[in-house]
């Protein structure tokens, strides 16, 4: 379980916001149920409680923003907390990116060493 703030996903936030009116409509109009309170309990209970409980202990990067008016902590305690979770995201992805490689090149590496011994092995 999550505690504190969120990390960003562009791609998600992105997807919430452009799923449009007429398709909303669409399933309220297949589902009276599609749209009301507590239906979530009652489809699956478990992910509604976790949901719950995740959305209590844990902000969204954005809504540090939002939620504060005051200056100083804008400016001393939420922008420095941004920037640091920007930068350790991008330094997770250039490592995984950078493992990545190399164990493609490793593998490469290694089809190409085996087709060559076949090769001498069939030449003699």
């Amino acid at each position: 379980m999550k505690f504190g703030i969120r990390k960003p996903n562009i791609k998600k936030s992105i997807k919430a916001r452009t799923t449009g009116k007429i398709k909303r409509k669409m399933k309220k109009a297949s589902n009276p149920l599609y749209g009301k309170k507590e239906m979530g309990f009652i489809k699956n209970p478990k992910k509604a409680m976790y949901n719950k409980i995740y959305n209590k202990t844990s902000i969204n990067a954005f809504d540090v923003y939002k939620k504060s008016n005051s200056l100083f902590y804008t400016v001393f305690i939420a922008t420095p907390i941004f920037i640091i979770m920007l930068g350790l995201k991008f330094i997770y992805y250039c490592y995984k990116y950078l493992m990545l490689g190399i164990i493609w090149g490793v593998k490469k590496i290694k089809t190409i060493l085996t087709k060559h011994d076949e090769n001498n092995n069939n030449e003699e």
